[in-house]
């Protein structure tokens, strides 16, 4: 990885990364599994889907699935893989991949539908709670009134 970030690193200073070294460079940035680095990576995916051939922009795609996959952005990856997808339709790992992608965004969905029906339930009691207290509070300050 240190020979395509030098690389990398030395056209960018001098002003023009080839697209070649850029798409080399993010592909070994896929492979860590450091937050920063899938960042750059999909950074630099991106910018090869703007700048890139037919090819590259195809290839860029398959790469943006799989790092959003790592980053665990799976709407992000989903978009990714279904855009490759359109393109080559046949393509089996990226077949498999969005199945991976949409386990997890069901898995994901179930757990965010069990938060939100834990705290409506946690918030439901505590405003039986807090209404109650309110209500004893105020027959209290009443019949203290009435003394």
């Amino acid at each position: 990885m240190k020979m395509y970030q030098n690389a990398y690193e030395e056209q960018l200073a001098a002003g023009e990364v080839e697209l070649q070294t850029k798409f080399q460079y993010a592909c070994c940035l896929t492979h860590s599994g450091n937050h920063n680095d899938l960042k750059l990576a999909s950074v630099l995916f991106e910018e090869l889907f703007k700048e890139g051939t037919e090819e590259l922009k195809r290839d860029s795609l398959f790469y943006l699935s799989i790092v959003e996959t790592k980053l665990k952005d799976y709407l992000k990856a989903k978009k990714y893989v279904e855009a490759f997808l359109s393109v080559e339709p046949s393509n089996v790992q990226a077949e498999q991949l969005k199945g991976y992608i949409e386990k997890h965004l069901k898995k994901d969905g179930i757990t965010g539908m069990a938060l939100v029906g834990t705290a409506a339930i946690f918030g439901g009691a505590t405003a039986i709670v807090v209404g109650t207290l309110a209500v004893g509070a105020a027959l209290g300050f009443a019949f203290r009134k009435k003394k």
